[in-house]
């Protein structure tokens, strides 16, 4: 990324997005899930908006439960209060943008609260997940529960976009506690967190307040920005994509709906910005993506 270190902000007022990434097992998965995410964070300070790439202690998903979410509020604490508070940044104007496990860690910040003994009915009754259930070691079904998840809901957190996103930590009632507008983006193709239990099944829980785009062809990896070819032999999966899918071809059309979301929904009249957060005034419609030339029309659920 080209970046300035240290360098003074632009003068003016601007929303902040912080990014949230995947699982892995090691440092070296750490780096896979963070380096392909720049694309994205590039294309945010252009539009107004502030962003922030935190990389996450403890990959696996097991162990980030509850962590992730924690690490992130502390990305934002010394932009919005204290003495270190950036005067620039708008607090009702603050994102979340999480990839795989990082939606997991949008949607508890967003308010839904996660469960590990959801986590492990779902292990144990589903099958068909098998490889999301395996996935870093240790069968997730066969894992001690660890006791509750502490809530780490944010109330800072006004707007999230989910990729590919981990949706078996929560139960239909935990999700209904959301109120705060989603856009979520599913891999027709992903094999290791199937649309149909996480980003379908996310959808359909949360209609009316969220859209959805299902991006035909795609795999769970294809939300990551393409590596260079001297990165590439060394991440495996994350550099490959499913037969006759072009993952930077996505990306040009992805990054500035992801971008386009966030104005629209990051405004200071939020009522006026996104009327889908009042139940009175709600009412199913269709959102069409241009994503949608990728495969079957995007299909979204909100108001």
């Amino acid at each position: 990324m080209r970046v300035a270190r240290a360098a003074a902000p632009t003068d003016g007022k601007f929303g902040m997005v912080v990014i949230s990434h995947g699982s892995g097992g090691d440092a070296l998965a750490t780096v896979i899930s963070r380096w392909p995410l720049r694309r994205m964070a590039m294309s945010l300070p252009r539009q107004c908006t502030h962003e922030t790439l935190p990389g996450h202690v403890g990959c696996r998903l097991g162990e980030r439960v509850g962590r992730s979410a924690r690490q992130v509020s502390r990305v934002i604490d010394p932009v919005t209060g204290g003495p270190g508070a950036r005067p620039h940044i708008q607090r009702e104007r603050i994102g979340v943008v999480g990839h795989s496990a990082g939606g997991y860690t949008a949607l508890a910040l967003a308010g839904a609260q996660p469960s590990m003994n959801v986590l492990v009915q779902h292990c144990k009754g589903t099958p068909e997940d098998a490889r999301f259930c395996f996935f870093g070691g240790a069968p997730l079904g066969s894992q001690p529960k660890g006791g509750d998840i502490p809530d780490v809901h944010d109330r800072r957190v006004r707007a999230i976009v989910l990729l590919a996103p981990v949706a078996a930590l929560f139960t239909d009632e935990a999700l209904s506690n959301l109120t705060v507008p989603v856009r979520i983006y599913g891999a027709e193709r992903d094999d290791l967190t199937p649309v149909k239990y996480h980003a379908e099944r996310l959808a359909k829980a949360l209609a009316p307040k969220a859209e959805y785009v299902l991006i035909k062809g795609a795999g769970h990896f294809s939300f990551l920005a393409s590596f260079p070819d001297a990165l590439r032999n060394s991440v495996g999966e994350a550099g490959q994509d499913p037969s006759g899918f072009d993952r930077n071809a996505m990306h040009e059309t992805l990054n500035p709906e992801i971008v386009a979301f966030f104005n629209r929904t990051l405004k200071i009249n939020r009522d006026e910005a996104y009327p889908s957060v009042h139940p009175t005034r709600r009412k199913r419609a269709q959102v069409t993506s241009p994503l949608g030339a990728f495969g079957d029309q995007a299909n979204a659920w909100n108001s």
